[in-house]
């Protein structure tokens, strides 16, 4: 699996098909992001359609090595201590790497690593954290709305779907518009209450009504 090659390549944003009766769909995304409120109905799929658009996936394991050592060596080289000793890629962690001392920008831009391989080693390194740590799983989406989601990881409650973004929260998070640790605990929180997928349709049905 190439994600250099296939996340950054130039991709035009695609019109979602998103089935018009809700009645027939059985299969609910909520996303969870800045934008989304706890236990809103952002989507709703049919498992036809979820399958046709998203294709299950695996973090290569060579290629999170990498990234797990160049996230280590700055550490090692900044002489800095990690917050969290175990696992190494914890969001506390990766928050850390990225303002304290040079930051971690700097340290990639000193091997003359480009600013898409910084994202993606941040990005990877928090996907398998969520992965590992949540059950979440990795998909690529072939009809992303924008190129940096063509990547994403999503937790199945009972076909209620919650999706992250990790190449495009990492960007964020470079940015300094948000943290890693800050998605962590709202996913914490929001795992906690996430309605079933019954609860959810209902809601998306009676929308109208209540408005």
């Amino acid at each position: 699996m190439n994600f250099f090659k296939k996340l950054f390549s130039s991709k035009k944003q695609t019109e979602k098909q998103v089935p018009k009766h809700p009645q027939e769909a059985s299969k609910t995304v909520s996303k969870n992001n800045d934008q989304t409120k706890k236990g809103e109905v952002k989507e709703i799929f049919t498992t036809e359609y979820f399958d046709k658009r998203y294709t299950e996936d695996r973090i290569d394991e060579f290629i999170l090595d990498g990234c797990l050592k160049i996230i280590k060596g700055f550490y090692i080289d900044t002489n800095i201590e990690q917050k969290i000793e175990n696992p190494l890629n914890h969001p506390i962690n990766l928050d850390q790497v990225i303002e304290d001392g040079m930051g971690f920008h700097m340290y990639c831009k000193a091997f003359n690593l480009a600013d898409k391989e910084t994202t993606m080693y941040l990005a990877l390194a928090f996907a398998d954290y969520m992965i590992k740590t949540f059950d979440f799983k990795l998909y690529q989406d072939s009809e992303p709305e924008f190129p940096l989601r063509a990547m994403t990881i999503k937790y199945d409650k009972n076909q209620t779907v919650m999706s992250l973004y990790p190449i495009e929260y990492a960007l964020k998070v470079l940015n300094n518009q948000a943290t890693f640790e800050d998605m962590h605990s709202k996913v914490k929180t929001h795992l906690e209450s996430m309605p079933d997928m019954n609860d959810l349709l209902n809601q998306f049905m009676n929308k109208d009504k209540d408005s």
